[in-house]
């Protein structure tokens, strides 16, 4: 057994006594089913089938298992019906992702907000957020985030933390404050091998804004005098729970453009040679005087000609947000 399988058998086992406990107070049939498959992992552990397909007897990749200790049949094995069953369970979680997502373009009290969002699969583990309080002069959140992994997995740490910023925000903290929060409860319900880089920003009405980088690529200020990377950043989500996370302050002039992304931008690549943030910053500073929503698309256009046909990599997400002449309700 690999080291790293140790650590995902370390968290199972460690989770099966907290979700024994919540089956018996609860009486919840589907606590007690997971609990079921919980066990059964572990007696494949004793006799020395985890980690290797009832059908076919391959093992599984250390990723799959840190995604999902409770696998048991590989997709090549499933049948029909339980394929059938598997597509139609994603394209409903895909629903249920898209009905989370918040307007896909904004202005608000002179702020103009758009972003463009692509899951490489049928699901991502990108996040993006925008939360608006309903009290006047009340500041605008806007939250992006990549959970580590791919797939279904990733995309329920997705949720997971909608939720929890959702649940936050409205308590006021100062927006350091907010993430080491969030960044505690997100440690304490995930496993080890779980974590998200995340970018919160506070928008207020006047130009001012301010921002906590937890790990995520930096974003990039558009201008007339060209593009620079927003510097700062502490540790993702989930690492460790005592994690303290750092504000920075930013003005923002009208005119000036900042780009948040997630690495599905800058990572993409052909053979081994990435996009970059240096082509990055070119796609920017050539699209940097359009309407927001087409200045995205064109930066996913730079990109996609890059990649020449080839797919990309992983989710790709960016975000545009611009001061507007005034401070007036738009």
């Amino acid at each position: 057994m690999t080291p790293s399988e140790a650590r995902t058998l370390q968290v199972l086992s460690a989770k099966r006594e907290h979700l024994a406990t919540l089956a018996q107070d609860r009486a919840d049939g589907r606590l007690v089913e997971l609990l079921r498959r919980v066990d059964a992992a572990l007696g494949a552990v004793e006799v020395g089938d985890w980690g290797l397909c009832a059908v076919c007897r391959d093992p599984f990749t250390p990723a799959t298992l840190r995604q999902d200790p409770l696998r048991s049949v590989c997709l090549e094995c499933l049948s029909p019906p339980e394929r059938q069953a598997l597509q139609r369970d994603l394209h409903a979680a895909a629903r249920t992702q898209h009905a989370l997502l918040p307007p896909a373009a904004l202005a608000w009290q002179g702020w103009e907000l758009a972003y463009l969002w692509e899951p490489r699969g049928v699901v991502s583990g990108d996040h993006v957020d925008l939360i608006v309080s309903e009290a006047p002069e009340s500041p605008l959140h806007l939250l992006l985030g990549d959970v580590a992994g791919k797939g279904v997995a990733a995309s329920l740490l997705q949720a997971h933390l909608h939720a929890l910023f959702r649940a936050l925000v409205p308590q006021g903290p100062s927006l350091g404050g907010l993430v080491e929060k969030a960044n505690r409860l997100f440690a304490d319900a995930t496993s080890a091998a779980s974590y998200a880089t995340l970018l919160a920003l506070r928008l207020e009405v006047c130009g001012d804004l301010s921002l906590v980088n937890a790990g995520h690529p930096r974003p990039l200020l558009a201008d007339a005098r060209g593009v620079r990377p927003v510097e700062g950043g502490d540790l993702p989500l989930g690492l460790f729970a005592g994690s303290a996370y750092k504000e920075h302050s930013l003005h923002l002039e009208p005119g000036q453009t900042l780009v948040l992304y997630t690495d599905g931008w800058t990572e993409g690549a052909v053979e081994d040679e990435e996009f970059g943030i240096g082509r990055a910053a070119a796609a920017l500073r050539r699209a940097g005087s359009l309407p927001l929503p087409e200045l995205l698309h064109a930066c996913r256009a730079d990109l996609e000609a890059f990649l020449g046909g080839a797919p990309k990599g992983d989710d790709l997400t960016l975000v545009a947000l611009r001061r507007a002449a005034g401070c007036g309700v738009q």
